[in-house]
């Protein structure tokens, strides 16, 4: 159940809404030269992105994007707005996202006296609005037409802080492009793809609301095609990720020739040549719920999201 704040600002323009989704994972900002232009969120609904609406009008100063890491989640919006010459209302003149991580955007737009706080929570002349437990934002509204002229939120109104997950930096080579599944409930399936020289490709099914999601496919296939690791999921979770890497001939940069990925239950055989460097994955009571790393025609490098284990 989501609590919806209502748009404050200005009248003018027409009404919009995008409605309600799992969480926020980007929004692109338009500057105008007298405040905020143009707004585009693209959202989180069951574990995929979905893109909102455009809002507004794109101007020639350009677009911005405060984008969201997977592990965090927009807990309060602070927007200024004004009276400016040539419009009969309000309008929204700039806008800072706060995160629960604490993570500040860079205002947007031009900052001017008036203000309030788009959060969940409610009280004074400043139309600040909280819950006694914060909120998750997960949906904008609010009015447009040349221009921003009014803003709304939608936040989860749970009982219970949400636990976001611990991002564990990734360890390897510093080669390739950087890719990252994000966080999930937990790992059903894993596929590894070996290549003479390493690890070529790996790829996972999560689950998410009791739903199987399958990640994109990261690197290259080969002839030796996937390797599966199937776990009795629920009651089975990984705990760790064992491996090694190493330089090879040909390579700026190391690559992971060897994954194992240990369980509450038992070990996986390894996946690849043990050589190198080993290192382990892992956070004390936590479980392994995503994978993140670089990539290119071989896994140069990979780490893991952990959440707490509950009984």
């Amino acid at each position: 159940m989501a609590h919806k704040v209502e748009a404050q600002g200005g009248m003018g323009g027409a009404v919009w809404d995008d409605g309600v989704y799992d969480g926020v994972r980007k929004v692109h900002v338009g500057q105008g030269q007298d405040g905020v232009s143009f707004i585009n969120a693209v959202y989180e609904k069951d574990s995929q992105e979905v893109v909102g609406g455009e809002h507004g009008k794109k101007s020639l100063i350009g677009i911005e994007t405060f984008e969201v890491d997977a592990d965090d989640y927009i807990v309060a919006v602070k927007v200024t707005y004004d009276k400016i010459f040539g419009y009969d209302s309000d309008v929204i003149t700039s806008i800072t996202f706060i995160t629960f991580k604490g993570k500040t955007s860079p205002p947007y737009g031009l900052v001017t006296e008036n203000k309030f706080v788009l959060e969940d929570k409610k009280g004074g002349k400043k139309f600040v609005l909280k819950g006694k437990n914060g909120g998750k934002l997960v949906g904008f509204h609010g009015r447009a037409g040349e221009i921003i002229y009014a803003l709304g939120a939608y936040f989860t109104t749970t009982t219970t802080p949400l636990t976001p997950a611990k991002k564990l930096p990734a360890v390897g080579g510093d080669e390739g492009i950087a890719w990252d599944d994000g966080a999930y409930d937990g790992v059903k399936k894993v596929y590894i793809g070996q290549a003479q020289d390493g690890i070529s490709a790996v790829k996972f099914v999560y689950d998410k609301g009791a739903k199987d999601i399958v990640g994109d496919e990261h690197g290259n296939d080969t002839l030796l095609g996937f390797e599966e690791f199937r776990l009795d999921y629920p009651s089975e979770y990984i705990i760790a990720v064992e491996g090694t890497y190493d330089k090879i001939f040909g390579s700026k940069a190391e690559v992971i020739n060897m994954l194992r990925f240990k369980t509450n239950k038992r070990t996986s055989t390894p996946f690849g040549m043990e050589a190198g460097t080993a290192f382990e994955l892992k956070e004390e009571g936590y479980k392994i719920v995503g994978f993140h790393g670089k990539v290119n025609e071989l896994l140069h490098q990979f780490g893991v999201h952990v959440l707490p284990v509950t009984k």
